[in-house]
């Protein structure tokens, strides 16, 4: 029975795995081309290549479900279409058995991409995003050649042109407004003149680079431009002390997207925002997502099982892949619809990833039944 187990995980992994390089591979080559177009001043071919490269981890991670799905139905669809499958019921072995013995190389791929999602994808998301930032002029103020990240801290607004992970920004511009008159009357203040400059811009300060120093940052070459009495005017320093709760920890989840940070990044930062009285739904929405992920991958394979013992039994290969890629694009697409539902109706985001995960489950465990 052990050699059967094996020999089952061993075909359904292998179909697995070519899937796997067909799909990050074209999907590789079709976002080096997209690449290709950025190039420009220092940022050159090599450093498209580079950039390309370091986020391949983050593809597996993003196609590992889609992976699953389509490599269970090729496995399983190879030893159905050799009859290999008849045999085996024929011999008294149960169609749980068989799922059990498909669930096992599937929950070590998991395991995989749990880990790949937790500590290697965040790190090298934040290199290759830092390093095409640098490479596009970080040190110009709001600089058009990268995409920039802004953040907001209370009443002071920022954009970073690039951020570094070892605790370097490049091009930072803080904007600093006078607080909302719903905070002065929080203080008491009731002069008039301030209550009718609430929410006016009181300084714009930019720094050419800035250096976290255990505590603070040390920013270099500062230019800042003053507004105040309908007057304008300016200052200019060498270097300068920056006071705020950004750290470099926290600043590194603002150069990737909530997708591709970490389950545990991904809640500080929420919590982060939540102190500081600002949104974190689509960052709860990404933690949810990643928590799910393996019961969705779990719940896609039950379905693909399922297929191969129901209506996909006795059909052609590419027929099956093609039902898999189908199957995969609906779950995917549910999942894109849900989660910016959950925002606009206001029910929990972990629904949004539930409820996929529950129909694939009862879709899948039904058609099993039927077919025992």
């Amino acid at each position: 029975m052990r050699q059967l187990d094996s020999y089952i995980a061993r075909t359904v992994l292998m179909a697995t795995m070519v899937v796997m390089i067909v799909i990050v591979g074209l999907d590789a080559i079709f976002t080096l081309v997209d690449e290709l177009d950025n190039i420009k001043g220092n940022y050159q071919l090599v450093d498209a290549l580079f950039f390309s490269g370091l986020r391949l981890p983050r593809r597996i991670y993003e196609y590992m479900p889609m992976a699953c799905l389509i490599g269970c139905l090729a496995g399983l669809g190879s030893m159905a279409a050799n009859s290999e499958l008849t045999v085996m019921r024929a011999a008294g072995i149960s169609i749980n058995r068989i799922v059990f013995a498909v669930l096992k190389p599937m929950a070590v791929l998991m395991f995989i991409s749990l880990l790949l999602g937790e500590y290697v994808v965040p790190s090298l998301e934040r290199i290759a995003q830092a390093h095409k930032a640098v490479a596009q002029g970080a040190n110009e103020a709001l600089s058009n050649k990268g995409k920039g990240y802004w953040h907001r801290e209370g009443d002071t607004f920022m954009r970073f042109n690039a951020v570094e992970p070892g605790g370097v920004l490049h091009g930072i511009t803080r904007y600093e407004f006078t607080k909302s008159a719903s905070k002065q009357s929080e203080l008491d203040v009731t002069d008039t003149a301030n209550e009718q400059r609430a929410d006016e811009l009181k300084q714009v300060v930019y720094a050419q680079r800035a250096i976290y120093q255990r505590s603070y940052w040390q920013m270099e070459n500062i230019v800042i431009t003053h507004f105040e009495n309908d007057k304008v005017w300016r200052e200019k320093h060498e270097t300068g002390r920056w006071d705020t709760e950004l750290t470099p920890e926290k600043l590194s989840v603002v150069i990737v997207s909530p997708r591709d940070m970490s389950i545990s990044g991904l809640y500080r930062y929420a919590s982060y925002l939540d102190d500081q009285g600002l949104n974190s739904d689509a960052y709860m929405l990404s933690f949810w997502r990643k928590i799910t992920q393996p019961l969705s991958t779990f719940a896609l394979v039950i379905l693909g099982i399922s297929f191969i013992f129901g209506p996909l039994r006795s059909v052609t290969p590419g027929y099956r892949i093609f039902s898999g890629i189908i199957v995969g694009m609906i779950y995917k697409y549910a999942e894109e619809l849900l989660s910016p539902a959950s925002i606009v109706l206001g029910f929990e985001p972990i629904l949004a990833s539930i409820i996929p995960i529950g129909c694939s489950f009862a879709l899948g465990l039904l058609l099993m039944r039927k077919a025992a």
